[in-house]
């Protein structure tokens, strides 16, 4: 989990160095949206290794299951909130689509959480199918959190 976390930090810092680092030309802005782009591409693999790890717990494993997929949204949810609270000039075609993004962003982690109390209540007889509704869940919670990334790569 510790490796996870540093992958996922090392995507998200890597953009915002070469930015930092970089003029203002338009070749260098270029290569900051490039970046940015690969950055989204390392955390989505990042977060898929995640679920690769976690999917084929058991109902034994229930607890350690529940607690990541709430950890891998936790970061999620830092993310989105740092993008929230940048400052900058959208037009209002930029703005209108951020903002839709987001609220798809926000419908997918609620029912997500909603999967989750289910999961947690379930039973070993209905372990497999609160855990594919969860993995459902995520996988709707990934594409919405893409979705909003790229409105941020795009502004």
């Amino acid at each position: 989990m510790k490796t996870q976390r540093f992958l996922l930090l090392l995507a998200t810092l890597s953009p915002a160095v070469l930015v930092l680092s970089s003029g203002c030309s338009k070749s260098d802005s270029d290569q900051a949206k490039a970046s940015a782009n690969n950055a989204i591409a390392d955390v989505k693999a990042a977060a898929s290794q995640s679920w690769e790890s976690i999917k084929d717990f058991t109902y034994e494993q229930r607890a350690n299951f529940s607690s990541a997929i709430d950890q891998m949204s936790a970061d999620l949810d830092q993310k989105t909130a740092e993008l929230k609270a940048k400052n900058g000039t959208l037009s209002d075609a930029a703005a209108k689509d951020r903002d839709a993004a987001q609220k798809d962003y926000d419908n997918a982690r609620a029912d997500l959480k909603a999967d989750l109390v289910a999961l947690n209540n379930s039973t070993a007889d209905t372990w497999a199918d609160a855990k594919a509704k969860v993995s459902d869940a995520w996988q709707r919670v990934k594409a919405a959190y893409d979705r909003l990334m790229k409105t941020d790569s795009t502004s």
